[in-house]
């Protein structure tokens, strides 16, 4: 995970379609994320897929115009980019039934931009189902909007995996498999096409990666740039 930054605020096009159904009551009957129709809901899904700089907020795979570049493992696999509630819909219904509220008549966090992000969504063969698509209704223990949160992954150059620094982020590991062939794969070469031990070489090498990486170029970063920047980082600190 990187830490996503999200704006102070409810952006327009989610707080106008919210106020748009408080004002259609009594009785309100649509006040919930279903009902979030384009253009409104396309462009939330813009502004999170910029926020986050072009990348899956649980993977770090790109999921801007570069997902089409995706080495695709074997047939009938496709992926796209999709809107992801951190704590799920479901979730959400049963705290409003909760606290004797209605959904649809009541807000909840079904429509909390703090509860949303962009991830890739892998649709196809079940056994290569991971991130969003395999999380699906389970609850994480880190989020990635919370400080800190790639602080606690260890990314291996060996063979692309990750390693949990904690019980929190192994249950995230786990609940996303952080460690399925395929991501293994991408992040593979990606740290390879970074840190080609014939070219980087020295400590300035490895610090020039970690400002690479970190920092966004046309408004994107590039993909798994929080898996290179922890490796290198870890060059560093040998």
């Amino acid at each position: 995970m990187r830490r996503i930054e999200k704006q102070a605020g409810t952006p327009d096009c989610l707080s106008e379609f919210i106020e748009l159904q408080l004002q259609s009551g009594p009785p309100v009957v649509n006040l919930c994320y279903p009902e979030f129709k384009n253009p409104g809901k396309k462009q939330l899904h813009e502004l999170l897929t910029r926020e986050q700089f072009g990348i899956c907020g649980y993977t770090g795979a790109p999921i801007d115009e570069r997902i089409e570049n995706l080495q695709v493992p074997r047939p009938k696999i496709a992926y796209s980019n999709h809107i992801e509630h951190l704590k799920c819909q479901e979730a959400c219904k049963a705290e409003l039934d909760a606290a004797g509220l209605e959904y649809g008549c009541d807000l909840c966090d079904d429509l909390a931009y703090h509860n949303m992000i962009a991830a890739l969504e892998v649709r196809g063969v079940k056994e290569e189902h991971f991130g969003a698509v395999y999380k699906a209704d389970n609850e994480l223990r880190i989020w990635p909007t919370q400080d800190g949160c790639e602080e606690r992954f260890r990314f291996h150059e060996v063979d692309g995996g990750v390693s949990a620094l904690d019980p929190d982020a192994k249950h995230a590991v786990e609940v996303l498999h952080l460690n399925h062939d395929t991501l293994k794969g991408w992040r593979k070469a990606a740290l390879d096409s970074f840190l080609d031990p014939e070219v980087i070489v020295t400590r300035e090498d490895f610090e020039r990666v970690v400002q690479a990486v970190e920092q966004s170029s046309n408004d994107k970063l590039p993909e798994f740039s929080f898996v290179i920047a922890s490796v290198a980082k870890q060059y560093l600190e040998a």
